[in-house]
């Protein structure tokens, strides 16, 4: 789960990038924490890093930049 702080934003946009990714992809917009990545393993059974990013929302404008990059392990 990934939990954020929303402050006066109306939101966030999530990025996420999987381990053969070559780019960013933009995963969802969060307007209540925490957020939960239900996509399945790339593999089933094989433990996969995904990483995440996210930009806040005013309205449907982005309007920061990018925050720091998190990984997180997911097992099956």
């Amino acid at each position: 789960m990934l939990s954020f702080t929303k402050y006066t934003s109306s939101g966030i946009t999530i990025y996420r990038r999987r381990e053969n990714d070559a780019d960013w992809v933009k995963l969802a917009r969060a307007t209540i924490a925490p957020f939960q990545d239900n996509r399945p393993l790339l593999q089933a059974g094989k433990v996969e890093m995904r990483h995440y990013t996210a930009v806040y929302m005013s309205n449907d404008d982005e309007v920061s930049q990018f925050s720091n990059e998190i990984a997180i392990s997911c097992a099956p």
